[in-house]
């Protein structure tokens, strides 16, 4: 199972992971309407329990029309590889985001006040969720729950499902007839095969910002090989696997109440 905390379905907004909300005037889609809802239900709430609240939505992450489109793909993993040890190479600048506008709240309170807000803004968030998505859960660690057996649910259908297993078996071969390591031959262990193995690579070569650029690009270089051959391997894969992956995992935002991607 994957970890989700503070991941993929915004675990954040109900856990204090740091996430920060951009308010949005107008515009969007039916869940940017669902949680433009929703922060409405917990200003309402929290200010009927004594605490200031301003609603603010985020908009997610713009996402590419076709994740699967082979010639984008390919371009990607010529500069990038599987985004090991381009990490290290070509750094990105950390992504500008308007201030949570009740960030500045939170951070003036301390001890038991701070708390005490901290407590009725997640019973809060856990009542939004109820009226406007209906979802049955009872409690922060309930909602927890809820999406961790919804994730194993997923990974469950992905390595489940027929199409997926008859691509996986030549892909599988493919790799090794290349001379790649392979340890699973399950479509979901296939999918990120690269980067745990490159991601081991860079674990045995240094701590997290222990590695210089210069030491990263000889790695990069050979990384990017290794990516190519997995992606002429698994070409007809990923273009089953990686839409599949996007509408499975976009219901489950969708359920749990959080935007599209």
């Amino acid at each position: 199972m994957r970890v989700l905390m503070c991941g993929l379905l915004g675990l954040a907004v109900l856990t204090g992971c740091g996430a920060n909300a951009v308010p949005v005037a107008g515009g969007g889609n039916a869940s940017m309407d669902k949680a433009r809802e929703r922060e409405n239900v917990i200003a309402t709430c929290m200010k009927q329990k004594g605490f200031s609240y301003v609603p603010s939505v985020s908009r997610p992450p713009q996402s590419d029309a076709n994740p699967a489109d082979y010639a984008a793909m390919k371009a990607a993993r010529s500069k990038y590889g599987f985004g090991v040890f381009s990490s290290v190479v070509y750094p990105k600048p950390p992504e500008s985001q308007a201030p949570d506008p009740n960030r500045a709240t939170i951070d003036s309170l301390s001890g038991a006040k701070r708390d005490a807000y901290l407590k009725t803004m997640n019973e809060c968030r856990v009542t939004a969720l109820q009226q406007v998505n209906g979802l049955k859960v009872t409690s922060v660690a309930d909602y927890q729950d809820q999406m961790s057996t919804e994730i194993e649910n997923i990974d469950k259908e992905l390595d489940g499902n027929p199409k997926l297993l008859e691509l996986a078996a030549p892909f599988a071969e493919c790799l090794k007839s290349k001379g790649e390591r392979v340890t699973s031959a399950k479509p979901l262990a296939l999918s990120v095969r690269g980067m745990d193995v490159w991601g081991k690579q860079a674990d045995q070569l240094g701590k997290a910002g222990t590695v210089t650029a210069k030491t990263a690009r000889p790695y990069l270089a050979k990384e990017i090989t290794s990516a190519l051959i997995d992606l002429e391997c698994g070409k007809d894969f990923y273009a089953a696997f990686i839409p599949l992956q996007k509408r499975l995992t976009n219901e489950a935002r969708v359920k749990y109440g959080f935007q599209e991607q």
